[in-house]
């Protein structure tokens, strides 16, 4: 079956539960058919600013519910979301709005200067914004609350194959990329995690992650493509807090970067009594430590833990079933849906099962290229067998036991070459993650002389626990060859991260 677009997921409820629930954010309930209406609101204001088939527009908004009617508006304007960190510098927003040839910017009344300074000696961009503002509004900058209602609005035709979103990477390594994902493969993937999640109208799924970020921006079309119910937050805030808010909205499914599992497991397990409907937890933008996995599992016997591997680029491409937790914790499983997966050496041989290669995928998952950058398209992705599907190397480096099931080993520009040996950060993680006072930690190599580099490891200690550097190297030389051995281990209070939640090493 030919997936269904994301851009007609409002109003496909809406025709047959208008008046349902749709939407919880911000103290706020919104039905599919209010959703809907102010999309096409949306769309029609876009509309008469220029925006037509392909236009970029860039989204500069929190987790709200403008942000999920904007994301549907330039979609029903046929227009192509750019997604920006709310939190965005008017530096990062600029090359956003630059880099990708943006007409539109959507964004709040409080961010509005940021916007403004982005856009200095940028003339023909225009600025909705889309709450109330005190601010004296130029002949480009627009209120969204001025557009009429558009009952009768009718969206263009769309090219299922034309881009639907570019989503920029976080530039660690350079400037970000733009991965620009088709209707279809955006659809695609929606259709596959929505069918091994077992979704229904029936779930409850809370969003804690930004929109901005392909996994957030899944919740949101997982979600509504089965007409479920979505609760969104602009964080996990308070773990209690998230709590509650599992227990009172009567949520199925909550996904989550390893962070918020290690706060689930430090809480006392009672405050979970009232989360009987959360079906399931899932982890996909970060390695998941193996001993982390099952004390939440242990915590939440009645929900399902789910580990699983995706990238911007491909959105999801693993996911371990929740019965081969206990057997196999370090996996993310095998490949989902519609995806073919393999592992290949550095000469481009496809490996058997029991080796270690980088992770190949092969789908209608894989985006259509970097937005601009033929360059870097070309260095990562090639043909797939037909029309529409890509293979992609994905620069993260697996292995695999002897029935296919994946293991993350490390991304192969974290690869830490040290005497001529090459060390994976996530093999030492592992072990310290399985230490009873680690909260969380992270492995990195530093300039060293002598070894070209050395093995740093920064722990963050549990509340309530002690942890000496001599209980984290006596388990490490336990588990560990004497060259993986870290030459520095150090204490910190907390550890960097991304905006997307995910710790960093850069």
């Amino acid at each position: 079956m030919t997936p269904r677009l994301a851009l007609d997921q409002l109003h496909r409820a809406a025709l047959v539960r208008g008046d349902a629930e749709a939407l919880t954010a911000e103290g706020a309930r919104l039905t599919f058919g209010e959703l809907a209406a102010e999309a096409d609101r949306t769309a029609a204001l876009l509309a008469s600013l220029g925006v037509i088939a392909g236009d970029r527009v860039v989204v500069v908004l929190p987790n709200s519910a403008a942000a999920i009617t904007t994301l549907f508006g330039v979609w029903r304007a046929g227009g192509c979301v750019v997604m920006g960190d709310a939190d965005s510098a008017p530096s990062n927003l600029r090359y956003r709005i630059t880099h990708s040839g943006a007409l539109v910017v959507v964004t709040t009344s409080t961010k509005l200067p940021v916007a403004r300074a982005a856009l200095e000696g940028l003339e023909d961009v225009h600025v909705v914004v889309v709450d109330a503002t005190t601010a004296t509004l130029n002949a480009t900058e627009h209120l969204l609350a001025d557009a009429p209602p558009a009952p009768a609005w009718q969206v263009p035709v769309v090219d299922r194959h034309a881009p639907a979103a570019i989503i920029y990477t976080s530039g660690s390594t350079g400037p970000p990329k733009g991965v620009t994902h088709s209707h279809h493969s955006i659809a695609v993937v929606v259709q596959a995690v929505g069918d091994y999640l077992h979704h229904t109208s029936d779930d409850v799924v809370l969003c804690v992650l930004q929109l901005a970020f392909g996994y957030g921006l899944l919740q949101v079309l997982v979600t509504f493509d089965h007409g479920g119910r979505l609760v969104l937050r602009r964080g996990p805030g308070l773990p209690y807090d998230l709590v509650r808010t599992i227990a009172t909205e009567g949520v199925t499914g909550l996904a989550g970067v390893p962070t918020l599992f290690a706060m689930l497991r430090d809480l006392d397990p009672a405050s979970f009594a009232g989360c009987s409907r959360w079906r399931y937890l899932t982890c996909a933008a970060a390695a998941l430590p193996a001993t982390l996995a099952l004390q939440v599992a242990d915590a939440l016997p009645f929900t399902d833990v789910i580990p699983m591997h995706g990238q911007t680029e491909c959105f999801r491409t693993t996911y371990l079933p929740a019965d081969e937790l206990r057997a196999h914790p370090a996996s993310v499983g095998r490949g989902m849906p519609g995806v073919e997966l393999w592992l290949e050496d550095g000469e481009g041989n496809r490996l058997p099962n029991g080796s270690q290669g980088e992770l190949i995928v092969r789908g209608e998952n894989v985006m259509l290229g970097y937005w601009n950058d033929p360059a870097a398209t070309a260095k990562v992705l090639r043909p797939g067998r037909t029309p529409h599907e890509r293979v992609l190397r994905t620069g993260d480096l697996f292995r695999t036991d002897d029935d296919g099931r994946l293991y993350f080993v490390s991304r192969t520009d974290d690869i830490i070459k040290s005497r001529g040996e090459k060390i994976s950060p996530n093999e030492i993680e592992q072990v310290l993650s399985s230490l009873p006072g680690v909260f969380e930690c992270r492995v990195l190599g530093v300039p060293d002389d002598v070894q070209g580099q050395a093995v740093r490891a920064e722990i963050v200690v549990r509340e309530g626990h002690e942890l000496t550097e001599v209980d984290v190297r006596r388990t490490l030389k336990a588990a560990l060859e004497p060259y993986k051995m870290p030459r520095d281990v150090v204490f910190v209070d907390a550890l960097p991260k991304s905006t997307s939640g995910k710790v960093t090493r850069r």
